[in-house]
């Protein structure tokens, strides 16, 4: 696990610690192999980053991707759309 500080907490979260996972990471929090997990983070929908040459997903975005993906309320369509709008959204926030 990686972690960086910031001066100010995220937006919705208390802590200032930003902490992003790594491949391994997940793949021991998930008991999944690493065809799994690179799979999941070579998804265009899942909110992964390269830091260096390491793939990377911070902690929150791992919990919301996996909180929106698990709720089966709505259509398939309309629930990936909603993420990949989030996405796009917390991406364009943290960019300023």
């Amino acid at each position: 696990m990686m972690t960086l500080m910031q001066g100010q907490p995220a937006a919705g979260h208390i802590s200032s610690e930003v902490r992003f996972y790594t491949v391994s990471d997940v793949m021991e929090m998930t008991s999944w192999s690493k065809k799994v997990v690179l799979r999941l983070f070579n998804d265009p929908d899942f909110p992964a980053a390269e830091l260096g040459k390491a793939k990377v997903v911070e902690a929150h975005a791992l919990i919301d991707y996996f909180s929106v993906r698990r709720t089966r309320q709505e259509p398939e369509e309309d629930r990936n759309g909603e993420l990949k709008n989030e996405l796009k959204k917390r991406m364009h926030e943290k960019a300023r």
